[in-house]
C-alpha cells in the first residue's frame, strides 16, 4: 500500500468516527448520558457537562495518537495489514472512553422505578410498511434470481472458476469448479439480501418511547424518525442487493467466457453504498438526532418514559435486555437508530441464525478462495 493511500484511509477514517463521537452528545434525547437514564434536569447539570467534556477531551486526543500512529506506520512499512493497527486501538481506546462515560453516569441516575409509559392521545394511522415490504421482496427475488441463474449454468461451467476479482474488475484468483466455489456467492446474496429487507420492515415497526405531558409532539418526532431511518436502510439494502446479484452473474458470465471482467458499474454501485451510507448517517444525525431529539423539543417536565428510561434493563447502556417486552427492536441509548431487545428469544434466534449463517459461508468463502 502506497504511503499516501494509507495515511488518506487513516485521516477519513478518523474523521468520520471522531466526527461522530464528537457530534453524539449534542443530538442525544434529552435525560440520557451515555447509556444512563439520568432524568432530564440531571442531563443538563454540572456534573453531566463534566462528563461530556472529558469524553470529548479523549476522542481528540485518541484521534491524535491515531493520525500520528498511522503517519509514521504509513512511511516506516509497507505492509497493507499495518493499516488494522490504528484502527484497533481506536476500537479498544473508545470503547474504554464509552465505559469510564458510563460508569460516571450511573452515579448520577435517579433511584426507584422509571416514569410509567405513556401513550399518545388520539389514534394515529399505522405506519406504511409498503417501501420495507417492497425492499424486502427485491432483496429475496434478487438473491432467487442469483441462485437460480447460477444454477442454471452449473453444468456449463468449465472446471476452473473465478472465485475473485481485483480492483480492474478481472478475474485474479480461480478454484476448481465445485458446488461450494460456484453457490457460495449466490447464496450469500440471497442470505444478506433477506436479512437486510427483514430488518428494513423491522425497523418500520420498532418500538416508540414517547415524552410524558408532550405525547403528541414527541409521538410525531419518533414516527418522523422511524420512517427517515426506514427510508435510509431501505435505500442501503437494495443498492447493496442490487450489486451483489450484479456480481453474482456477471461472475457466471466470465467463467462461461460472455464476459471479461465485472463492469463498471460494480465499482460505481459501491462507491454509491459507501456515499449513501456515511451521507445518510450524517443526515439523520444533523437533522433528526437520536430518536428525533432535534424535533420533540424535550423539557425538565417533559421526562422519558417506559424501557428508554427503565436502567434496569439496559447493560452497559448497549443491550436492552426485557423478557417482559414483545419487541424486535427498540430505540438505541448510545448511538442512533435501533436496536435488538436481547430478551426476546425470537429475535435473537433470528439474529444469531443470521450470524451463524454468514460465519459458516464465510468460512467456506476462505477455503475456496
Amino acid at each position: 500500500m502506497k504511503p499516501w493511500v494509507f495515511l488518506a484511509t487513516m485521516l477519513i477514517e478518523n474523521l468520520l468516527v471522531g466526527g461522530f463521537a464528537l457530534l453524539y452528545p449534542r443530538i442525544v434525547r434529552k435525560g440520557l448520558l451515555f447509556g444512563v437514564y439520568v432524568g432530564e434536569a440531571r442531563s443538563e447539570s454540572e456534573e453531566a457537562e463534566a462528563i461530556t467534556r472529558g469524553w470529548n477531551r479523549g476522542i481528540v486526543a485518541l484521534l491524535a495518537v491515531c493520525v500520528l500512529l498511522g503517519g509514521i506506520l504509513s512511511f516506516a512499512t509497507p505492509d497493507p495489514y499495518a493499516a488494522v493497527v490504528p484502527v484497533h486501538l481506536q476500537i479498544v481506546v473508545f470503547l474504554g472512553l464509552y465505559l469510564r462515560a458510563y460508569f460516571r453516569a450511573r452515579a448520577l441516575a435517579p433511584p426507584g422505578p422509571p416514569p410509567p409509559a405513556v401513550a399518545p392521545l388520539s389514534a394515529t394511522p399505522a405506519t406504511s410498511a409498503l417501501l420495507p415490504a417492497l425492499t424486502l421482496a427485491v432483496s429475496v427475488a434478487c438473491g432467487a434470481f442469483a441462485v437460480a441463474y447460477t444454477w442454471a449454468h452449473y453444468s456449463e461451467l468449465p472446471g476452473t472458476v473465478p472465485t475473485h476479482f481485483g480492483a480492474s474488475g478481472e478475474p485474479d484468483a480461480f478454484r476448481p469448479k465445485s458446488v461450494s466455489s460456484v453457490m457460495l456467492l449466490p447464496v450469500l446474496v440471497l442470505v444478506i439480501g433477506t436479512f437486510l429487507g427483514g430488518m428494513s420492515w423491522l425497523t418500520a415497526h420498532a418500538k416508540r418511547v414517547l415524552r410524558r405531558s408532550a405525547e403528541e409532539t414527541s409521538l410525531a418526532a419518533q414516527l418522523r424518525f422511524r420512517a427517515a431511518v426506514t427510508r435510509f436502510l431501505c435505500g442501503i439494502s437494495l443498492v447493496a442487493v442490487g450489486m451483489l446479484t450484479l456480481i453474482s452473474v456477471v461472475s457466471v458470465r466470465v467463467g462461461l467466457g460472455l464476459s471479461l471482467r465485472l463492469p463498471p458499474a460494480v465499482n460505481v454501485l459501491g462507491i454509491l453504498v459507501a456515499v449513501y451510507a456515511v451521507g445518510g448517517a450524517i443526515y439523520l444525525a444533523l437533522r433528526y438526532g437520536q430518536g428525533g431529539a432535534r424535533l420533540e423539543k424535550a423539557r425538565a417536565d417533559t421526562p422519558l418514559t417506559d424501557g428508554l428510561a427503565d436502567n434496569r434493563h439496559w447493560v452497559l447502556g448497549m443491550f436492552y435486555v426485557n423478557r417482559d417486552d414483545p419487541s424486535f427492536l427498540v430505540e438505541r441509548r448510545f448511538g442512533i437508530g435501533y436496536t435488538l431487545n436481547f430478551g426476546n428469544w425470537k429475535a435473537v434466534t433470528v439474529v444469531l441464525g443470521f450470524v451463524a449463517l454468514v460465519l459458516v459461508l464465510t468460512a467456506v468463502a476462505a477455503l475456496v478462495s
